[in-house]
């Protein structure tokens, strides 16, 4: 463990982190030179953070909803069941902590269809959920964490709410035109999955050559900019919250950044901001507080949805982009006759093994 941090060793590993959140941690070389630490690699290797790509889903010809349901009374549909009854285009299914009947979805589809909301209608018809709602993003703003108020000893954050706004990150276009192929989704899909799968393990999965796994991500998923920002976890995390406001008034996205661990701000359709925020136990009461008292400043309504990461799987399941519908001929393929059978085929096993509980 680091003990008797000074606050110039502060300074340089909250610059550090920034600089994984914007470049990832590959590039040892390039984190060297931007901070002027030499052992980039023993730093973050000692620190043990957690770093996973955030996709553009434009730039692979994916588009992503936010879609909030409300269990029927009588639903016995638990989060991991969503992913199987929608073929696994979704990125994350959570359940909220404050109501015992809502549950929170990511879900990505290739852009401008909508055929995922026909597998929503048909859980509606079966009793399994009852109102729902969708909304596409349009725009997002990715926030690196402010590791500024970081305690590296205790792996905490000091401070939930910041004094100033952060600023996102300029998300450039680097695809000038680029279509990524399989092995580009693959290999980005397989760092969502395990960030501690090495290239030689990605390449054995894929049955290629590490020199193309390699090749694939720094010259297509990283420098064609199929990814925007890398999120980083450092200590413990307890919770994930979603965060609807009924407003897309820029002021308050601003205003939100202030909460230190918020990660990234979606505009949707139907005029909403989306805030997807994690945090430490520690730190709930004073972000919901915050929420609050900007709902009374602005005079905006709002919803917010608390999703535990303990125990396991209970309230929160995260995915990887849905590279498996992702075919060698460079195509998404997922047509809405495929989408029905696996929902019945799903139904049926989820219903069978309910039963015998």
């Amino acid at each position: 463990m680091l003990s008797m941090i000074d606050s110039t060793v502060v300074q340089k590993l909250a610059r550090l982190l920034h600089y994984v959140q914007r470049f990832g941690d590959h590039n040892y070389e390039l984190l060297s030179e931007l901070t002027g630490i030499e052992n980039v690699g023993n730093v973050l290797s000692n620190l043990k953070v957690l770093v996973i790509p955030s996709p553009k889903f434009h730039s692979l010809g994916l588009s992503l909803f936010h879609t909030t349901i409300k269990l029927s009374k009588d639903s016995k549909l638990q989060p991991l069941d969503f992913y199987y009854l929608l073929d696994g285009m979704i990125m994350a299914s959570l359940k909220d902590v404050l109501t015992s009947d809502t549950i929170v979805l990511d879900v990505v589809f290739p852009r401008g269809r909508w055929d995922f909301v026909q597998i929503l209608e048909m859980m509606n018809e079966r009793g399994l959920i009852g109102n729902y709602k969708t909304y596409l993003e349009y725009k997002k703003e990715v926030y690196p964490v402010d590791y500024s108020t970081f305690n590296f000893e205790t792996l905490t954050f000091e401070r939930a709410i910041l004094d100033k706004p952060r600023e996102p990150f300029q998300l450039l276009d680097l695809t000038d035109g680029f279509k990524p192929d399989w092995i580009d989704l693959y290999t980005l899909g397989k760092k969502q999955e395990d960030p501690l799968m090495n290239w030689d393990e990605i390449a054995k999965s894929l049955d290629i050559s590490t020199d193309e796994v390699v090749d694939h991500y720094f010259n297509h998923v990283v420098g064609k900019g199929l990814v925007d920002a890398f999120y980083t976890y450092l200590g413990k995390t307890d919770f994930r919250m979603s965060l609807i406001v009924n407003d897309t008034n820029e002021e308050i996205a601003r205003e939100l950044s202030r909460i230190v661990t918020l990660l990234r701000i979606s505009y949707l359709h139907n005029d909403k901001i989306y805030a997807f925020i994690v945090g430490q136990n520690h730190m709930l009461v004073s972000i919901l507080d915050f929420i609050n008292s900007l709902s009374s400043k602005y005079n905006f309504a709002y919803e917010v949805y608390v999703h535990p990461l303990s125990p396991p799987m209970r309230y929160v399941i995260s995915s990887s982009i849905p590279y498996e519908h992702f075919t060698k001929d460079n195509k998404w393929s997922i047509t809405l006759r495929e989408l029905k059978d696996n929902f019945e085929k799903e139904l049926n096993r989820i219903l069978s093994e309910r039963s015998k509980l």
